[in-house]
């Protein structure tokens, strides 16, 4: 009876032995698996830097355009106008702000403004004139120029507004100012605006413009009552230097001609554009043999803003050389321009343009 009962209790458990062997196997091999994650396959929480990246913009304080650049530094270029300059032109039609002037002996100047732009070829670069230093000063600007009358230099070394960017001490290398030679001198020299920002930089020039130079819109107060001037035409002295521009409706610019040519820019091979036209009125005069010129820069005079295809009469103010100049209407508020740029002829007598 003993032993009957010792071999039930080995059969019983042997039998539970079994039940539980099976549970085992069912639970590991009949129920579905967990999913094994592939090695190449990574569970990752999107953040913030895994989103598309949209670049931000911001309007030019120059210019009113919508730019890339965080900041705008002015790099002030002369830029030479002889009849033997123009076909090798280039950079000037993405200038934000030109000044015209004449230098000496009738010639025009001109004095461009690249506040946020690295355009790899400007020029030809030319002499410094001591106007054209003043006007640089408005913004803290580096200048670049090749060499200069002795007045200008006088005024470059006198001022504590801008940095000294002479092409002429700087040439030679393979950066910052080159001659092409496909050209003659000296009507070649050419800089690269990328290269001068890193000069400056590492110079220690850091001059920020902090403050519009314009203030922006769409109309005048009195657009209406304005006159219409789809043509302007300035008249100095010499015919090859002649100005004239054409209105276009249809993308609110006026379209720059020279001596009765649409003027060109070698870069783009396009035709400059600016959506603001002045004439600017004020005294000069020569001063030596060689016909150097005294300019007032400051002070006030008359001047004419062309926007929209209509003339808008006016007054200049800048007072001192640390001062920006203003354009103010016939009711004495500041004018308003068009987003886009400007471009500034500077005449002594008001005999030497008219509109239509």
């Amino acid at each position: 009876m003993e032993r009957k009962r010792l071999n039930l209790i080995l059969y019983s458990a042997a039998a539970l032995l079994v039940i539980i062997v099976l549970a085992v196997w069912f639970t590991a091999f009949s129920l579905p698996a967990e999913p094994v994650q592939e090695e190449n396959e990574v569970d990752v929480e999107e953040t913030e830097s895994d989103l598309p990246k949209i670049e931000s913009s911001n309007e030019s304080l120059f210019d009113g355009q919508e730019i890339k650049a965080n900041k705008e530094r002015s790099l002030a270029v002369i830029i030479e106008n002889h009849t033997e300059a123009r076909r090798q032109q280039a950079g000037l039609s993405e200038a934000s702000l030109v000044f015209e002037a004449e230098a000496e002996g009738g010639i025009t100047r001109f004095l461009a403004f690249y506040p946020y732009q690295n355009t790899e070829k400007v020029g030809p670069v030319r002499s410094a004139r001591p106007y054209t230093v003043r006007w640089a000063e408005m913004f803290d600007s580096a200048f670049a120029h090749a060499g200069g009358s002795e007045m200008g230099f006088n005024t470059i070394y006198n001022s504590g507004r801008i940095l000294d960017l002479d092409g002429l001490a700087l040439e030679g290398g393979q950066k910052y100012f080159t001659r092409d030679y496909l050209y003659y001198a000296p009507h070649n020299l050419f800089t690269n605006l990328a290269e001068l920002r890193e000069l400056a930089e590492d110079k220690g020039w850091d001059r920020e413009i902090s403050d519009p130079v314009f203030e922006f819109g769409s109309s005048l107060d009195n657009d209406e009552d304005a006159d219409l001037a789809d043509t302007i035409r300035i008249y100095y002295p010499w015919p090859q230097y002649y100005v004239r521009y054409e209105y276009d409706s249809e993308n609110s610019v006026y379209k720059r001609y020279q001596a009765g040519e649409a003027h060109i820019d070698k870069n783009t091979g396009d035709q400059i554009t600016p959506s603001n036209v002045i004439v600017m009125i004020t005294n000069y005069y020569p001063t030596d043999e060689e016909g150097r010129l005294y300019m007032k820069t400051e002070g006030q005079g008359d001047m004419y803003l062309f926007r929209n295809g209509k003339v808008f009469p006016g007054t200049w103010e800048r007072y001192t050389t640390s001062d920006v100049l203003k354009f103010y209407g016939e009711d004495g508020k500041e004018l308003v321009f068009e987003k886009g740029p400007t471009w500034i002829s500077v005449v002594n007598q008001t005999a030497g343009m008219q509109w239509e």
